[in-house]
């Protein structure tokens, strides 16, 4: 679980995170939504430690973060997984250099050890076999299966997924959040969404987070979103008159 109290955040000046706190669920998908520039990158950032908060406490299952130096956070930053927007692989490694990066780096792991691993996590996202592709000789949704087979390498308890489904058609959209939630269910993770996908959200969304201007606005279930009456998250939402049609159709 990943606890953030009353966290705050400025840039000269500019304050762009206000009084947050919300509560990241163990074995559940927990998106963050909400418009550009509403602060909900920012919230990310600090809660995996890249920026630090004015004020306020993040907490990973009992350990505050915010008052560990850095040498301690590296122990909480190794049971963390992030599968980044672009996916972010090596573009000079194979699908197997990729996966193996963080087994390289973090675990103690034998070099037979860590081959096993690779294969366990190519497999368990259907990139069996893929191991010598490069990541230009992979479609885009490949990609993403690899960023995730890299993400769960060192067994995370917390998966951080940042805009999963982007630049990706429906379908492979479809399959990617479905390997989100099966990851996270199977595994037991925390896992963070941030995503501007509704459809997404919908799908997946065991708790959902709505970010409006700095503040969080509004958080429940994806079920409880289709009945909600605030105006700002309907609008976001549902931002047209064929969505709020399809919003009646989902209430019935």
């Amino acid at each position: 679980m990943i606890e953030v109290k009353d966290i705050s955040k400025a840039f000269n000046g500019n304050q762009v995170l206000k009084n947050i706190s919300v509560v990241f669920h163990p074995g559940k998908v927990n998106f963050i939504i909400g418009r550009s520039g509403s602060g909900k990158s920012v919230l990310t950032k600090c809660i995996v430690g890249l920026m630090e908060v004015d004020q306020g406490e993040i907490i990973f299952d009992d350990r505050n973060f915010t008052k560990l130096d850095r040498w301690a956070r590296k122990d909480i930053r190794q049971e963390m997984g992030m599968l980044f927007q672009g996916s972010a692989l090596f573009s000079s490694m194979t699908v197997e250099e990729n996966v193996m990066f963080p087994l390289q780096m973090f675990s103690r792991m034998n070099k037979s050890e860590m081959m096993d691993r690779v294969n366990f996590c190519l497999k368990r996202v259907n990139l069996e076999g893929k191991n010598h592709l490069y990541p230009s000789e992979i479609s885009g949704g490949m990609q993403k299966r690899t960023g995730i087979a890299r993400a769960i390498a060192m067994n995370p308890k917390y998966l951080f997924c940042d805009e999963p489904n982007s630049g990706l058609d429906p379908q492979t959209a479809i399959v990617i959040d479905n390997l989100i939630k099966e990851i996270t269910y199977e595994f037991g993770s925390t896992t963070v969404v941030v995503s501007h996908d509704m459809n997404s959200v919908i799908e997946i969304g065991d708790h959902i987070n709505f970010i409006y201007q700095g503040e969080l606005w509004w958080k429940g279930d994806k079920r409880a979103i289709l009945h909600t009456e605030n105006p700002e998250l309907n609008n976001f939402v549902f931002p047209s008159e064929f969505m709020k049609e399809i919003r009646e159709s989902l209430r019935g």
